[in-house]
């Protein structure tokens, strides 16, 4: 069906003549006359009685009133959409992100897209480093973050933010009051790691940098989650590490000081698959991230 002979035929309906239709849709009358004789013809129904100059709506042309106007509604809010999809406005943007990720950056980044494009909605999937790029893969997200170095030919990586990784200590420890320390000052102690699944995580860092100080660390428990490893820490099973952003999470965590020597960084990062479509929302989230995590870092 012709929408613009629809709408003109609601017109004629709401304004009850073709004459003051036509004012109102800027055309002559003879014209509009001819496009609802047109209308009639196509559909092969009998919208108007006619009287005279009058017009009386039939049963039939009532019923299309009620379901045209129903029609060029969803039709005008089709074009909405599909012009709010096309500008990043609308859709779903599915992520995977490591858990410090969720915590301290995809909070700011969901209240950013909010005010630019509350249409999007947003589907986080958390999880390591191995269970994003396989669900990346897999094409489940269309996103990840992770702390994960890795070299691969199907993968965009951006980094994103690089802070301190920080040594967690458990109460009353006697390095707590020390100002200076040494990756050295920790042979002693019973490590508590993040496993590394996939790729060059932060624990072969830490191991790495223990190798060049001269010994091997005493891991005691591999985790996958640093909450719960920091709860171990608080707990005196250990010592354990954490990403600078930590110091900004609230209740009972371990002492998190910054090491001296050497200075351990770690770094998010965001990943896509190469060759693959990105939507408009996608596209969009992703400038967000990139500029949420600057002022991050900034700040």
């Amino acid at each position: 069906m012709d929408l613009h002979k629809l709408r003109c035929f609601i017109k004629v309906v709401e304004e009850g003549s073709i004459s003051q239709a036509a004012r109102v849709l800027n055309m002559t009358q003879p014209p509009l006359s001819i496009l609802i004789h047109k209308l009639e013809k196509e559909l092969n129904v009998t919208l108007f009685q006619r009287h005279g100059k009058r017009l009386i709506i039939t049963e039939t042309g009532k019923l299309l009133y009620e379901k045209g106007k129903s029609l060029l509604d969803k039709s005008e809010e089709l074009v909405l959409e599909l012009k709010e999809k096309d500008r990043g406005l609308r859709g779903t943007v599915r992520v995977g992100c490591i858990t410090s990720a969720n915590l301290f950056l995809i909070p700011d980044v969901i209240r950013q897209l909010m005010k630019e494009a509350p249409n999007v909605v947003t589907r986080v999937k958390e999880g390591d480093s191995s269970y994003i790029l396989s669900e990346l893969r897999n094409n489940n997200l269309d996103i990840g973050i992770t702390r994960t170095i890795f070299q691969a030919e199907d993968l965009n990586t951006t980094p994103l933010i690089t802070e301190p990784l920080l040594l967690a200590l458990p109460p009353g420890h006697p390095l707590i009051k020390k100002s200076f320390i040494s990756l050295v000052d920790l042979r002693d102690e019973h490590f508590i790691l993040p496993a590394t699944s996939y790729g060059h995580g932060i624990s072969d860092d830490i191991i790495e940098a223990c190798h060049a100080s001269g010994f091997s660390p005493k891991v005691v428990y591999w985790g996958t989650e640093t909450l719960p490893m920091l709860q171990m820490v608080s707990k005196g099973v250990g010592i354990s590490f954490a990403p600078g952003m930590y110091r900004h999470l609230k209740g009972e965590l371990p002492h998190l000081v910054e090491m001296s020597i050497p200075k351990l960084r770690t770094r998010l990062i965001l990943v896509t698959m190469k060759n693959r479509f990105l939507s408009p929302a996608t596209k969009r989230f992703m400038n967000i991230t990139e500029k949420t995590a600057q002022e991050i870092t900034e700040n």
